[in-house]
């Protein structure tokens, strides 16, 4: 039983950090968007493709180093007692990915189009990947209270031996 409730929050943990960083990296290609057909075609079909395998890629990172969260029944309460901690780094990932865009940290690279060498602003890099992996390490191990927990665990197994 201890299991599947385990599980399911896993679950809801993934579905949640997917939606999350999906929805963060379709923010960056439209921030990147540079218009014609190719454009739309790429932004509308190529870049959700490519945003989902990054995007599984980076939760299975992050669900291998928080492990020892998982596993370990004393790291788990001792880190679920102090949900401000994955509420503050949610926070502060979030923070360096707006940080990352902003014209200040910004970057510019020479890029080739049509055989034009054009300038082209980047976000930083160091601060934006630091926010995508803080901001999914965060969103994944983000539990319910560890007394909700226990209470919920209580309840389900009233009525499910």
């Amino acid at each position: 039983m201890r299991t599947l409730i385990h599980l399911a929050i896993l679950l809801t943990q993934g579905a949640l950090a997917f939606i999350t960083l999906m929805i963060i990296y379709m923010i960056f290609v439209l921030m990147d968007y540079q218009g014609g057909i190719d454009g739309l075609i790429g932004t509308t079909v190529i870049q959700p493709i490519i945003g989902g395998l990054i995007t599984v890629v980076t939760i299975g990172i992050c669900v291998f180093i928080g492990l020892p969260i998982r596993l370990s029944e004393r790291i788990n309460a001792w880190w679920s007692k102090r949900i401000w901690l994955a509420l503050s780094g949610l926070l502060l990932g979030l923070v360096l990915l707006v940080v990352s865009t902003l014209p200040f940290m910004t970057t510019t690279v020479d890029v080739n189009i049509d055989g034009d060498i054009v300038p082209h602003q980047i976000p930083n890099l160091a601060a934006a990947a630091s926010g995508w992996f803080l901001t999914s390490f965060c969103v994944l191990h983000t539990f319910p209270p560890y007394n909700v927990r226990r209470w919920a665990e209580g309840m389900i197994g009233k009525y499910i031996p």
